[in-house]
């Protein structure tokens, strides 16, 4: 297991040895057998009311590879930046050699943010790799991250406010502070752009959805715990809360769980898309544009894409947050709890009780 953290920037966890896990599916897509969340939640019966179609979802995060051959099609031109806003720079051999910078927009150099965008909107029924929570859904990508996974607060709150300007009705936000980390910035007043982004962006009817954090304590990190957003912990194949899960001991949150993998086996973990020539190579799949990773990062999307869902059949914004708590499947104690708050999320509970 190998947590990836930069700069305090929370980026998930990696997993481990591949084992194909068993699912079924109605779908052509090569490798819809490894995704055991789907039918956890329930995503192809949902589909049967709605597939997301007309709604877009902003994946703010490392960006998204703007050419991979399961999101192309589904991933907007119209994607931003905010890290390196002049592209990628490089500068001449030799003292005094110019400065030469390629804008190429929001793509991915990472690998994070195109996982988190598979989850929520890989194209379905291609006959290529998997399908996504979501498949009819574009997804608007931004960049807030860079290559390391390290981004700030100035850029994430950027990012978050041209997503709201771009109409997104659903903003994915799978990034944090390290518990503490988070806190203490917000003390002194660090959060404060992303707070009011925040406000922004629900002022303007987006759902915004934050991943929990991975440093299993009792509390939603920062900027998650901000609290008109949807924070979202991790449940394994079992429906147990991963162990490296954050969870919301003061029942005050917008707090679901939703299938973020158990960072022990592959098998195990949340198979997606992926950045071929990610600096981390892909080792839970022989096809290096798919990986398999864990974290509340990835429960994020799965709560993305039902949002989608919901946000596709009419539903505001308050309206959709309240849909997927009150629909969620009751894990642990009765009733909201500390572990797992309104349970772990169901989309066709969602989509048909909605």
């Amino acid at each position: 297991m190998r947590k990836l953290l930069a700069s305090g920037v929370l980026v998930g966890l990696v997993a481990s040895v591949f084992v194909a896990g068993p699912a079924s599916s109605a779908t052509s897509d090569t490798f819809r057998a490894k995704q055991w969340a789907l039918d956890r939640i329930q995503v192809e019966q949902a589909w049967s009311v709605t597939t997301g179609t007309g709604v877009t979802v902003a994946v703010v995060d490392t960006g998204v590879d703007l050419s991979h051959p399961d999101l192309a099609a589904n991933v907007l031109s119209s994607g931003a930046d905010f890290s390196e806003p002049n592209g990628t720079c490089t500068k001449a051999p030799g003292k005094g050699g110019a400065r030469t910078c390629t804008q190429d927009g929001a793509q991915d150099k990472n690998g994070h943010g195109t996982h988190v965008a598979g989850i929520i909107g890989a194209v379905a029924n291609n006959g290529v790799g998997i399908a996504g929570v979501a498949p009819g859904v574009k997804i608007l990508p931004v960049r807030v991250l860079d290559a390391e996974g390290s981004g700030t607060s100035d850029q994430i709150a950027a990012g978050i406010n041209y997503a709201a300007d771009q109409g997104a009705k659903v903003i994915n936000l799978s990034l944090g502070f390290t518990s503490g980390v988070g806190e203490a910035v917000k003390v002194i007043g660090g959060l404060n752009p992303v707070y009011a982004a925040i406000d922004y962006a629900i002022a303007k009817g987006a759902v915004v959805v934050f991943a929990a954090g991975n440093d299993t304590v009792p509390l939603c990190a920062e900027p998650a715990a901000h609290p008109k957003v949807i924070c979202v912990g991790a449940t394994d194949k079992n429906d147990l809360k991963s162990f490296f899960s954050n969870s919301d001991a003061t029942l005050t949150k917008n707090y679901v769980s939703a299938p973020g993998g158990d960072a022990l086996s592959c098998a195990g973990d949340i198979f997606s898309t992926y950045l071929a020539s990610a600096p981390d190579q892909a080792f839970c799949s022989t096809d290096k544009a798919y990986e398999a990773l864990a974290g509340t990062s990835m429960a994020a999307p799965h709560v993305s894409g039902v949002a989608a869902l919901l946000a596709a059949k009419g539903l505001p914004g308050h309206a959709i947050i309240d849909c997927i708590m009150r629909t969620a499947d009751d894990l642990g104690a009765p009733g909201r709890d500390s572990v797992y708050g309104y349970g772990r999320v169901n989309a066709f509970k969602a989509v048909t009780g909605c």
